[in-house]
């Protein structure tokens, strides 16, 4: 008995022995935390986002990860709090001991994240927040911003609508938040660049708690275009509220639409307003990803994909393929990845090559300027394309100006 039980524990300890082994031998994983208000008025944005996100690291996993190393995404909500989002962030990186960051959508929370990864050296791949200011004044050397800015959808936008008036005469509604603020400050540069005017702005909470107020004194000011920097949500709310007349006798013109707040409101009109890709755009691509994106996710309330989802894919595989040309997880070989960032017209699925601007870490891309025109039975087929833009017609002429921190003073981090 004593000598069975004995086999029996060596063969034990010989199972045990191999199987630490193998765990040891085993790649470590590269962690990519995906960060984006899970609550709120972006809900469902960060369900694009976190999508997009998904479907690239799946494409890497699915060719045996990246330098060998399986990809594994998690996700944390840093809320719509700036000062929590800074705290969630730390923890991610000093405790959780994450590799890269990723999403954001809120731009006072992706600031705030940033600001966060580049004193540790994290890399911080923002994928959908558009405030001018992202790329500006709370633009970071570890921080690479995917998704075209207000500034660059509006100096479209605002061309196309002032066009059509001879008085020029423009009217803000702001929302008061970073995003809010900085988007004015730039449509402001823009109406006056292209000889305008702003003869009001009306301001309101980034809360929205009374659109029939904001829109009351919106039609008390004489003007011929409303350019609208209201984001998420919000923009149901209002456009729920706007009266069709006021819709025809101004041209009201939108910094930027995201899929996820058309499709979920069929039956409420918007007028123009800026997106970066469409699922039914004729562009090389588009289609397979749309079918791609439908198998997985067809059975969803958002069956479809829209800008959101596209920016998230895009901006993470960038990353995943940042990593594996610069053969390191190293941060600083990375970046230097990064900011030499360059797609064909077909890679990207857009009408023309786009690059990332290796002073701003900005995306520099295509533009689409859209309508929607509501369709109850097929929502999917509301969206309209006007017009696109190319990278040069939309730049953003403050990137020019953003100063980065040194790679010298950015540390090194290598997960």
């Amino acid at each position: 008995m004593r000598q069975f039980t004995l086999r029996f524990l060596v063969a034990v300890g010989v199972a045990l022995a191999s199987t630490d082994a193998a765990v040891a031998a085993a790649p470590r994983p590269i962690v990519i935390a995906e960060v984006c208000p899970t609550t709120g008025r972006f809900a469902l944005h960060c369900e694009g986002d976190r999508r997009g996100a998904e479907m690239a690291i799946d494409d890497a996993n699915r060719r045996g990860g990246v330098l060998g190393r399986p990809i594994v995404l998690v996700s944390r909500n840093p809320t719509l709090d700036a000062r929590h989002a800074a705290k969630v962030a730390e923890e991610l990186i000093v405790r959780d001991h994450i590799g890269f960051m990723v999403g954001a959508i809120d731009s006072g929370v992706a600031a705030s994240m940033s600001a966060v990864c580049q004193k540790f050296g994290v890399i911080f791949i923002n994928t959908n927040s558009s405030a001018p200011s992202e790329s500006v004044e709370d633009a970071h050397r570890t921080k690479f911003v995917f998704d075209a800015s207000a500034a660059n959808f509006n100096r479209a936008l605002l061309g196309y609508a002032l066009a059509q008036h001879r008085s020029k005469r423009v009217v803000l509604l702001t929302e008061d938040d970073v995003w809010g603020r900085s988007s004015a400050r730039a449509s402001r540069e823009i109406v006056g660049a292209l000889g305008g005017s702003v003869v009001g702005e009306v301001v309101v909470p980034a809360t929205l708690p009374d659109p029939a107020a904001a829109i009351r004194r919106i039609e008390s000011i004489p003007a011929d275009v409303v350019a609208v920097n209201i984001s998420g949500d919000n923009q149901i709310r209002l456009f729920s509220q706007v009266p069709p007349r006021l819709l025809r006798e101004r041209s009201w013109v939108v910094g930027e639409v995201d899929w996820e707040e058309l499709y979920p409101a069929p039956g409420t009109p918007r007028p123009l307003y800026g997106i970066t890709w469409a699922w039914n755009l004729p562009t090389p691509g588009t289609a397979a990803f749309t079918a791609r994106y439908r198998r997985r996710y067809g059975h969803t309330s958002l069956d479809y994909p829209g800008d959101v989802t596209y920016s998230a894919y895009f901006a993470t595989r960038a990353l995943l393929d940042a990593i594996e040309r610069a053969g390191t997880t190293d941060n600083h070989a990375v970046i230097r990845q990064l900011e030499h960032l360059k797609w064909t017209a077909a890679e990207r699925m857009q009408a023309d090559a786009a690059y990332m601007d290796p002073v701003s870490h900005h995306l520099q891309q295509t533009v689409y300027i859209a309508t929607w025109r509501p369709d109850m039975a097929h929502p999917e087929l509301g969206q309209k394309i006007l017009a696109h833009f190319s990278p040069a017609q939309v730049r953003y002429g403050r990137e020019r100006t953003t100063r980065l921190e040194s790679m010298a003073s950015t540390p090194h981090y290598a997960p």
